[in-house]
């Protein structure tokens, strides 16, 4: 068993190596917040999967996985301070950024780490993941992710949205103009209402849905994150009641929502 103060010391080797930290252990504004951003969801997997026996290898999708930093993370802590199998899939569209990590993982020699160049909507896994997730996954990219967790039955799902511009661009014509008619407002609260609208959707598909602040605004001030996780839920009709009230009142719902549909 790794000590504390060897689990700091084994990760600050680490971020060196993903270039967040030089070599004094130094890192700029922007990655010690990036650093503070991962260890934290870090924290959130590893609630959710500690109870699965360290026997069976754990599968999870990154969704909108960018420089890959967060599952680069969490295959180092899992591999070499947990010592249990882990398979990541990384999905992104940008091949420059999946070709560099592809790179990284075999520079770190991280042999079940995959890299996905395709829209998060045209990847198919077949198989039940442990866990779907993002972090900052950009507009509807948010919803595909969701939907893909829905699809394959993931354990448990995790979202943390970045920007969602087609929300706020929808949400009009609601009683509460008084409030969005400026702009942080509405923004703040295209949020509110476009993520409690997709919890009931993960609740109404069977998923037990709750919703955090999974870092410190010190490291981001998009900290809200939608944690779900596979279970029964009994109340559907109260739900969709729920969600028809609030779409109704804010006229928009989000991509997830038309996804489901289309699926039907």
């Amino acid at each position: 068993m790794f000590h504390q103060q060897e689990v700091q010391k084994s990760l600050n080797l680490f971020f060196q190596k993903i270039r967040l930290k030089d070599q004094n252990q130094q890192s700029g504004k922007d990655k010690t917040a990036k650093i503070g951003q991962i260890l934290s969801y870090l924290e959130i997997i590893h609630v959710q999967v500690r109870k699965y026996s360290k026997r069976r290898e754990l599968v999870l999708i990154d969704c909108g996985a960018g420089n890959c930093y967060l599952s680069f993370l969490v295959y180092y802590f899992y591999t070499q301070i947990e010592k249990r199998p882990v398979r990541i899939h990384c999905l992104d569209n940008n091949p420059y950024l999946m070709e560099n990590n592809h790179r990284r993982a075999e520079t770190l020699e991280f042999k079940r780490m995959y890299f996905h160049t395709c829209d998060i909507a045209d990847y198919a896994y077949d198989g039940r993941p442990d866990m779907v997730y993002s972090l900052h996954a950009c507009d509807s990219a948010t919803d595909k992710m969701l939907y893909l967790g829905l699809q394959t039955e993931a354990r448990n799902i995790l979202s943390v949205s970045c920007c969602q511009h087609t929300n706020i661009k929808k949400m009009k014509g609601h009683p509460y103009t008084g409030i969005t008619r400026h702009q942080i407002f509405k923004e703040k609260l295209a949020y509110m209402v476009g993520d409690s609208l997709r919890a009931m959707l993960l609740e109404m598909h069977g998923y037990q849905v709750d919703i955090i602040e999974f870092a410190s605004t010190r490291y981001t001030d998009k900290n809200i994150m939608l944690r779900a996780r596979k279970g029964h839920v009994n109340n559907v009709a109260q739900l969709n009641e729920q969600y028809q009230k609030l779409q109704q009142t804010f006229n928009f719902s989000p991509a997830l929502e038309n996804y489901l549909l289309t699926e039907d």
